[in-house]
């Protein structure tokens, strides 16, 4: 087979994996409306809006496209979707990724299976989140950034023959550091360091760059001033595709020239969805950069905690990969750092910063295994390390005196030894992934905006009333009903139903807990959350 065909059967069979994990993704994808932050993702593309801080343009702007351009489904499955597509092109450009480093791609299939059916990546692709369009930013960049090896040479040793990333591939891999650090800070810690490592080690005129220059050895009269010239013309380059992977930054501003101030109460409703309903170009730069919910939440671990959050990420790890999984990892974090030392740097400094941001989180972030994504990528790649290590698809001795028939039989054996256990183990986390079933959001929310009288007044936590907002504001459902969506540092519930709404019916959503103390009456009761109407 030659090379060319080589390059292409690798092409279709990352293609084969986007679809396939396409296909599974949508297949357990939830149909309808979620609640939460997964609700106001919803909301907030389709009309479109600005959700909470940091008000993840990138995310907001393509689920707005997803909710024009593809024709099946309601609005929220479309925003859904779209998690969907960046959960499954991160697992094909991992395959990509794990084939140039370890120059095998049966073990590089291993780990993209691995990775793909991950119950941290398959949740991210089912629910309108964030996290499935970061781990997609972070492979993306990697790649781009990864030296590339000679195709030519079939199935050449890793470590072999690399040739540093072009200017393309680095200006392609600022773009994209650009678009990661306008969408989540985790990128930032991650992966932007990533891309300093990589200018700095392919050096001023590295091979390959159309605008070196000519080296001062050859004999040029201003080989300086050249090397010079061309460095600042890369940096140049560099900085301007940065620049432009931030532009999603200026939707919030544009969005507040267009609608804005406001006034801030109501996250700027009736007149808009905005988060904070900031009244100044300060107060949307505040919440760019995290605003009230960034303040407080970092503090430094007390040992207990510290040794919980480690335990957490044990369990974690043992969670996504399973009692195989895990001590593959372990050996190919071992036989990636022996051979390609660099890529395991790159893939420990993923790993690491990770569990530092998850170390720092405060007590006041209640979901932080959410945070752990990113590192299932280097796991993953460890994996397929361990996996060509188990293989020895290049060129290792199984066993002193083996032919190379029977070589080459064990090794295919223990290819599909290697994938059954990844499949069967990723079967045994669909009942934890799939959400195809979850119409519980819709179904509540439309009974309760159902058992409502003309011109009522709902109060209900964020979890429950982003679920109603958007019925009312997508759907256009019960656009007489206004929703009040409260904080934990609102006042209480009774005091704010008689200051805000006194000539209006007022009514209750969440657990019997939150209006303990309130003179009500019971209207529907539900395991999720019930309505209460107040007495007056």
């Amino acid at each position: 087979m030659s090379g060319a065909q080589r390059v292409e059967n690798r092409h279709l069979l990352t293609l084969s994996l986007v679809l396939g994990f396409l296909a599974l993704y949508a297949a357990t994808a939830a149909p309808s409306v979620l609640s939460g932050d997964s609700a106001e993702f919803q909301l907030a593309a389709a009309l479109p809006g600005v959700p909470h801080p940091t008000t993840y343009p990138l995310y907001t702007v393509l689920g707005f496209l997803a909710t024009r351009l593809v024709p099946l489904g309601e609005a929220g499955w479309r925003v859904t979707l779209l998690s969907a597509l960046c959960a499954a092109l991160a697992v094909g450009l991992f395959f990509a990724l794990a084939r140039r480093l370890l120059a095998s791609t049966p073990a590089a299939l291993v780990g993209a299976l691995a990775l793909g059916l991950a119950p941290g990546l398959w949740n991210a692709a089912t629910l309108a989140e964030v996290y499935a369009l970061l781990a997609l930013l972070i492979v993306a960049t990697a790649l781009a950034l990864t030296p590339t090896t000679d195709d030519r040479r079939p199935e050449a040793e890793a470590g072999a023959g690399w040739r540093p990333p072009g200017l393309r591939a680095i200006c392609l891999a600022a773009a994209l550091a650009g678009l990661g650090v306008s969408h989540h800070g985790l990128f930032t810690i991650t992966t932007l360091p990533l891309l300093a490592a990589a200018m700095l080690r392919r050096g001023p005129a590295a091979e390959g760059d159309s605008s070196a220059p000519p080296s001062p050895s050859s004999g040029a009269p201003d080989s300086t001033f050249n090397i010079q010239r061309a460095t600042f013309k890369r940096l140049l380059w560099l900085a301007l595709c940065f620049l432009f992977g931030l532009s999603p930054l200026l939707y919030p501003p544009a969005q507040f020239a267009l609608h804005g101030p406001f006034d801030g109460q109501d996250y700027g409703l009736p007149r808009h969805y905005f988060w904070g309903a900031p009244r100044d170009y300060g107060e949307v730069l505040d919440l760019m950069t995290g605003g009230t919910i960034r303040r407080g939440i970092f503090r430094a671990p007390s040992p207990a905690g510290a040794l919980e959050t480690l335990r957490m990420v044990g369990r974690r790890v043992l969670f996504e990969f399973g009692p195989f999984g895990a001590p593959l990892g372990l050996l190919g974090a071992w036989a990636l750092a022996r051979r390609a030392r660099w890529a395991w740097r790159a893939a420990a400094w993923v790993f690491f910063s990770t569990l530092g941001y998850l170390l720092l989180l405060g007590p006041a972030v209640g979901d932080a295994p959410v945070f752990t994504l990113p590192m299932l990528l280097p796991w993953a790649l460890w994996v397929a390390a361990g996996s060509a290590r188990l293989i020895g698809w290049r060129g290792d001795r199984l066993h002193t005196g083996i032919d190379r028939r029977a070589r080459f039989v064990l090794q295919r054996l223990a290819f599909i030894l290697l994938v059954a256990l990844t499949l069967t183990w990723g079967a045994t986390r669909y009942r934890v992934s799939s959400k195809r079933h979850l119409w519980l959001y819709r179904t509540f929310a439309e009974a309760t905006l159902g058992a409502l009288p003309p011109g009522a007044a709902v109060i209900a936590h964020w979890e429950q009333g982003m679920t109603l907002q958007y019925l009312r504001l997508v759907e256009g459902r019960r656009p007489d009903v206004w929703v009040d969506v409260v904080e934990p540092s609102d006042d209480p519930w009774g005091a704010r139903a008689m200051r805000r709404y006194p000539g209006r019916p007022v009514y209750f959503v969440g657990p019997p807990a939150s209006v303990a103390g309130l003179h009500i009456e019971l209207v529907r009761e539900d395991a999720y959350a019930s309505l209460f109407r107040l007495r007056r």
